[in-house]
């Protein structure tokens, strides 16, 4: 398998065959077969993928979404998997939902579709998920303390 991903830094030190940032994403979403968003969600993320970026992505492409609803717009994507049988989408965020909103609420008949596996917002519910989380928040509360740099420091006026 060929492992390519985006982030704000465009480096990684994990191994995998392509690493950039989000003016790679036309090159990603075209030559992937899976695309897996876990993006946080802030002013530069909002509608990441609509019409445009699906028409790049291959006709028999998956596309899951573990983050947030609206990284996808949300009347393209239905659109798309209606006249696009052969495309897939797993959506576990949704537009409007119980985190954000005080109901569970989609704008077109996703359900009705045989291309879409949909599922509550609660990925984060895995096994070792919060135990994990835990460990970087103390590895960045001993930064702190000891004047190291912290990680995964985002910045303030990027988010919504």
């Amino acid at each position: 398998m060929k492992i390519m991903a985006i982030n704000s830094s465009g480096r990684t030190d994990r191994e995998i065959d392509f690493i950039g940032t989000l003016s790679d994403l036309d090159k990603v979403l075209a030559e992937s077969d899976f695309m897996l968003l876990s993006i946080g969600l802030n002013r530069n993320t909002r509608g990441l993928i609509g019409k445009r970026e699906l028409e790049l992505m291959k006709p028999d492409a998956v596309l899951i979404n573990v983050a947030r609803g609206d990284l996808i717009d949300e009347r393209s994507l239905y659109e798309h998997l209606k006249t696009h049988p052969h495309f897939k989408a797993g959506i576990e965020a949704w537009w409007i939902e119980p985190f954000n909103y005080p109901k569970f609420e989609v704008h077109y008949p996703f359900f009705e579709l045989d291309n879409l596996l949909g599922s509550p917002h609660n990925s984060f519910l895995t096994e070792g998920a919060l135990v994990m989380a835990l460990d970087r928040d103390l590895d960045n509360i001993l930064r702190f303390l000891h004047g190291d740099p912290l990680r995964n420091v985002q910045r303030r006026e990027d988010y919504i």
